[in-house]
C-alpha cells in the first residue's frame, strides 16, 4: 500500500490542476487499489479576510502588472483548465480566507466524503466565483457533499479540527513543503507544483518498485 498525501489550498488554480492530473495519473496506475490518498491543508494566504475585495486581475495590476501580461498569464491559465476539463476563471477570482473550508474537509475525511466536498468547494471558487470563506456557502456546499449538518454546524459554529490544519501546515514546513499542490509518496519522494500526470505515474511506478522491493527483502 502506497500513501500518497497532497497539500493543497482550494483558493489556487494549480491545486485544482493537480487534482484532475493526479486522477489521471491513478486511473492509469495498475495498482491504484493500493495507494490510498491524503488531502492536506495548506493555506496560501492565513491573513486574508472573509470578505472578498477586489478581484485578482486588479490586484495584481496595482501590483504593477501590466494588462498586457495579465492577459497571457490569465489566458494561459485558463486554457490549462479547459485540457483538463474543468473552468478556471484567475481573472475574476476574489481571493478570500480558506481556513475554514479547510476545517470542513477535515470534518469530510472523517465520514468518507472528502473528495466529494473538495470537489465542490473547488467547482465553486474557480468556476462558479462564490465565496467559499461564506458560511451559507459552505453549508450548501457541504450538504451537497452528503456531510452530516450536525457534524457541519459543529465546525462552522466552533473551532473543530482547527488543530489538524495547524498539524498540517506544521508538518508541511518540517518536511519542507513550501508551496502547492505538493504531493509526498509514502513519507519520502516530495514532487511540488503543476506536473503533468505523466510524471505523477513515474513517481508512482518508481516508489512502488521501490516498495514492493523493500517488501520482498524482508
Amino acid at each position: 500500500m502506497l500513501t500518497v498525501e497532497i497539500w493543497s489550498d482550494v483558493v489556487c488554480p494549480w491545486c485544482y490542476l493537480g487534482k484532475r492530473r493526479w486522477e489521471a495519473a491513478l486511473a492509469r496506475f495498475e495498482h491504484a487499489d493500493q495507494v490510498r490518498t491524503v488531502w492536506r491543508s495548506f493555506e496560501l494566504r492565513k491573513h486574508q479576510p472573509t470578505v472578498p475585495g477586489d478581484p485578482l486581475e486588479v490586484m495584481m495590476r496595482r501590483d504593477g502588472h501590466s494588462q498586457e501580461e495579465l492577459d497571457q498569464i490569465f489566458g494561459w491559465i485558463a486554457g490549462l483548465g479547459e485540457q483538463e476539463g474543468i473552468r478556471l476563471r484567475p481573472a475574476e477570482y476574489r481571493p478570500v480566507n480558506s481556513f475554514d473550508a479547510h476545517r470542513l474537509m477535515h470534518a469530510a475525511a472523517e465520514h468518507g466524503l472528502v473528495d466529494a466536498m473538495k470537489e465542490r468547494i473547488l467547482l465553486a471558487y474557480h468556476s462558479d466565483l462564490r465565496n467559499i470563506a461564506d458560511h451559507g456557502v459552505l453549508r450548501e456546499l457541504a450538504a451537497d457533499a452528503g456531510l452530516p449538518a450536525e457534524t457541519v454546524e459543529r465546525v462552522l459554529g466552533g473551532d473543530a479540527f482547527t488543530a489538524e490544519v495547524r498539524e498540517d501546515e506544521e508538518r508541511a514546513s518540517r518536511i519542507g513543503v513550501t508551496s502547492v499542490p505538493s504531493f509526498v509518496v509514502d513519507g519520502r519522494e516530495v514532487v511540488h507544483g503543476g506536473v503533468e500526470s505523466d510524471a505523477m505515474l513515474a513517481v508512482l511506478e518508481q516508489e512502488w518498485q521501490r516498495a514492493t522491493a523493500a517488501a520482498g527483502s524482508r
